[in-house]
């Protein structure tokens, strides 16, 4: 069954897994460097970090609370979705509400699109604005694709830099609340 959990040590392996194939996937080319959603287990206490990045008081300067959870299926780990509480406005430029990964491992099967629908049902409970804001790289076709499955609405496109490299964002809106009743 699929599902949003707080994370957890059983699903470790399987995050280490889709942060060793995204590594793979940023020397292949396919994804950027900016872009990847998994730290690397050996370095970093997943699991504390995620519960520490709720708590505005063990937050660097300028950051907000974000809820991370582990999107799995059953026993494997598929991906996982960072929930951002407030936007700063480097988050409104590049980052948004919503961030996501799926392990490469499990790409082009659809758990995307469900990953964003399951954190969607999660930012209701987390976000007080009526909606949310999820960005993408403009060329990354899967991930802008899932948005706007899920009600992604393009507001525009906006360059960014990371590392010396530019790239442009898209920005879309996302209604997590009906406004007309």
């Amino acid at each position: 069954m699929l599902r949003l959990i707080d994370a957890e040590e059983t699903y470790l392996a399987g995050y280490k897994e889709a942060y060793l194939l995204s590594l793979q996937e940023i020397e292949k080319g396919t994804i950027k460097k900016h872009d990847l959603m998994f730290d690397d287990p050996e370095k970093v206490d997943i699991i504390q970090k995620y519960k520490d990045s709720r708590d505005r008081s063990k937050l660097k300067p300028k950051y907000v609370p974000s809820y991370d959870y582990f999107f799995v299926d059953d026993d494997k780990f598929i991906g996982r979705i960072s929930i951002r509480t407030e936007l700063t406005p480097a988050l409104l430029n590049y980052g948004g509400n919503i961030g996501y990964g799926i392990n490469p491992k499990y790409w082009k099967m659809g758990y995307g699109t469900m990953l964003l629908k399951l954190g969607l049902e999660k930012a209701k409970e987390l976000v007080l604005q009526d909606q949310v804001l999820v960005t993408c790289d403009d060329d990354n076709i899967g991930s802008y694709k899932i948005i706007e499955k899920n009600g992604g609405i393009l507001e525009n496109k906006v360059e960014n830099i990371d590392e010396g490299e530019t790239f442009l964002t898209r920005r879309y809106w996302i209604k997590i609340r009906r406004t007309d009743i």
